[in-house]
């Protein structure tokens, strides 16, 4: 029994992924083509051939693709320990700055309190200057006093010559 001239239809129905129907319905879409005869071209070019020579090219592209994406998550492991040893060594860094900042400003304590201590002693440095001016001063005046009284006491004590009065009179005497 012979079919000659009878059509036989068939249908396949197919559950394919939302990437994988998006795709198809880009491709539609880009050739204006509808998605029912998009895809029986597509299988049509997978059974009878095609051209195996793209999709060898497309299997090497694919190979290298993921050797470049293997290549790269390698890359994007490394740095990520790197940036977690950073972090490591930037917190390290941050409590080693804390530490010196707090033993700045202990420091700036003590240079204040000096500075002012300082102050003070220099206030007093001033003062006993002043104070030992002001007594050399004294000195210096009881001193002259000192001196002058003992020329007094020793003209007094010492009673001139009686030719020394005549010469000079008594009047004269005593300057």
């Amino acid at each position: 029994m012979t079919l000659e001239g009878v059509v036989i239809t068939m249908r396949i129905y197919l559950e394919p992924d939302d990437q994988m129907l998006k795709e198809i319905n880009q491709a539609a879409k880009d050739t204006g083509i509808g998605k029912a005869q998009f895809v029986l071209e597509a299988v049509d070019q997978y059974l009878h051939g095609g051209d195996q020579s793209e999709l060898a090219s497309t299997k090497a592209a694919l190979d290298k693709a993921r050797e470049d994406l293997d290549r790269r998550w390698s890359e994007i492991t490394t740095l990520r320990a790197e940036i977690t040893a950073l972090k490591a060594d930037l917190e390290k860094t941050r409590s080693a700055y804390d530490k010196v900042m707090i033993s700045n400003q202990e420091l700036q304590k003590g240079t204040d309190q000096a500075r002012g201590e300082l102050e003070g002693l220099r206030r007093d440095q001033d003062h006993f200057k002043s104070t030992i001016e002001l007594k050399d001063k004294q000195i210096g005046f009881l001193e002259g006093h000192v001196a002058q009284l003992t020329q007094s006491i020793s003209q007094l004590a010492l009673k001139p010559g009686e030719e020394e009065i005549k010469k000079k009179g008594w009047w004269q005497f005593w300057k």
